[in-house]
């Protein structure tokens, strides 16, 4: 009998995992200032706290990722790593019973992120901390070197080093207890050494040493802006600070007045400058009892235009509108300004009228002004609110939520608000369904600032509610989400209908009054 063979029946499975970035999208944790710094592209993320926040214990309260990434801790620094969660979570109370998510950020930890591959991302958390030292007969500020743990205090020359009053000291912040009690504590002959506990954990011990110094006043850090700056510095307890300031070259200093100076600890003070000059270094000093400190420097951001702001300019191509000396919206390096015209004048929407366009004479507050009427009845998309916004747009036909690109680059001064002149005609909601709290259209006026790894970093808006006849003012103030952070990317956006570029799919449902008229004009950027 011949023995039947039987071909192999292992197929081998070489199809590619398809690739999807698993990625941290949104994190809370208790006390957190500002919004988290996330870089997609290092997979880090930074966060700051505020001085309540038990570091060694802190709790995340929302991790949401993208493309539906599972989590796996990969530091020794969570508390119960085998109950932290393996999927994102919006909130703390949406988390399943006897999961943790307490973690000790003392030290920079790492979540391990898996789609179909695999991405490490590291978490920092910094703590903001008031950090101080004063002691009687002492001379400006304490010098804290937080890398080392170590103070040092300065007080007049000839004081009795065996008899140092300490008045104030805080180290890490609130909630703590500082070991020995520094009033207890007056031989400086050498340095001194503090613990600091919060609870019955040990968070660091510090290295206090007292010395002499004839210096009795000093300049510190300064906070600058396009036209401003906060200047910071110390002084001789007990006295008043006078400081001075003026363009660098020039021979003659300008006292502020002692209105602008604010007088924050018996050894330290804030002083605000206002009036300045963009782009310029200043020198600048401090004069306590006709003695003056050294001089130090800095230099005030540099504004950057922003082409057409006044809305004089724009470039007809058919029946499209350009607000750029070019006919284009996209590439061309002189096209600063956006709008949909393009989306709604082209066959597909069934050719109708450009929503965004110039007006003159009586319709424009000065020169030439922008109008932007929205539309309903719209093939493909069912509506299109008029627009106008400092960025790209090429018509995607099958996403077109995406046929608008917000924001150019920018890296000038960090600015502090918009305003400019507008008149509205708002109409009866005839399309939409989101909100669903309106029945007559709103307008829509922001400023959205982004860091260099895409977060926001500023946002502040107007919102017209009220038909309006005659030009009338309007002013939106940014509101920060962190200090000391550059701005790489800007826009502007104007729009008559408030919720007009709210899709699902493929289709506005936002709601939008056919006929809402929004006119702007000579915008004008803010720098306090």
């Amino acid at each position: 009998m011949a023995a039947a063979v039987l071909p192999g029946s292992c197929i081998k499975n070489d199809i590619p995992y398809p690739y999807r970035e698993g990625f941290i999208s949104e994190i809370q944790v208790e006390d957190m200032q500002g919004e988290p710094v996330i870089n997609r592209q290092e997979r880090t993320v930074d966060i700051t706290v505020g001085e309540e926040a038990l570091l060694n214990e802190l709790r995340i309260t929302r991790l949401l990722t993208g493309n539906n990434a599972t989590l796996t801790p990969q530091s020794k620094n969570f508390q119960d790593a085998g109950n932290f969660p393996k999927e994102a979570f919006q909130s703390a109370e949406a988390l399943p019973e006897g999961a943790n998510t307490v973690v000790d950020a003392t030290t920079p930890f790492q979540i391990l992120l898996t789609t179909y591959q695999e991405y490490l991302w590291t978490l920092r958390v910094t703590q903001n901390i008031e950090r101080y030292i004063e002691a009687e007969k002492q001379m400006g500020q304490a010098r804290m070197d937080l890398s080392t743990h170590s103070a040092i205090v300065y007080v007049e020359p000839g004081t009795d080093l065996r008899q140092i009053n300490i008045t104030r000291m805080k180290l890490e912040g609130a909630n703590t207890t500082i070991t020995p009690d520094p009033a207890t504590v007056h031989d400086f002959t050498r340095p001194r050494r503090f613990v600091v506990t919060r609870g019955q954990k040990e968070i660091s011990q510090w290295t206090v040493d007292v010395q002499y110094s004839e210096v009795v006043a000093q300049t510190g850090s300064v906070a600058v802006r396009a036209r401003r700056a906060t200047l910071q510095g110390g002084m001789k307890g007990g006295t008043t600070p006078g400081v001075q300031y003026r363009p660098q070259g020039s021979s003659t200093w300008i006292t502020l007045p002692a209105a602008a100076v604010s007088i924050t600890s018996a050894v330290s003070f804030s002083a605000k400058v206002t009036g300045l000059t963009d782009g310029t270094t200043y020198e600048w000093r401090v004069v306590v009892d006709g003695e003056s400190s050294d001089v130090a420097t800095f230099t005030t951001e540099k504004i950057q235009a922003i082409p057409n702001l006044n809305f004089d300019t724009w470039t007809q191509e058919g029946a499209n509108w350009y607000a750029n000396p070019v006919a284009d919206n996209y590439s061309d390096p002189q096209a600063y300004w956006a709008s949909g015209n393009e989306g709604v004048t082209s066959r597909l929407a069934g050719g109708k009228d450009a929503t965004t366009s110039p007006v003159d004479g009586s319709d424009a507050y000065k020169g030439r002004a922008a109008k932007m009427v929205s539309l309903t009845e719209v093939p493909l998309v069912g509506a299109a609110a008029g627009n106008l916004f400092i960025g790209t747009y090429k018509t995607n036909v099958s996403s077109p939520k995406d046929s608008p690109q917000f924001g150019r680059p920018f890296t000038g001064a960090r600015p502090d608000g918009l305003r400019g002149y507008y008149k509205y005609t708002g109409m009866p909601i005839t399309s939409g369904t989101k909100p669903g709290t309106l029945s007559k259209d709103e307008c829509h006026i922001y400023m959205r600032l982004w860091d260099a790894q895409g977060n926001v970093l500023a946002y502040g808006e107007f919102v017209g509610t009220e038909s309006v006849s005659q030009y009338k003012p309007f002013e939106l103030r940014l509101t920060y989400t962190r200090d000391n952070v550059a701005p790489a990317k800007l826009t502007i956006v104007a729009t008559s209908s408030h919720y007009g570029g709210d899709f699902e799919g493929a289709k506005v449902v936002g709601q939008v009054g056919a006929g809402s008229t929004l006119w702007v004009d000579e915008f004008e950027v803010i720098y306090d």
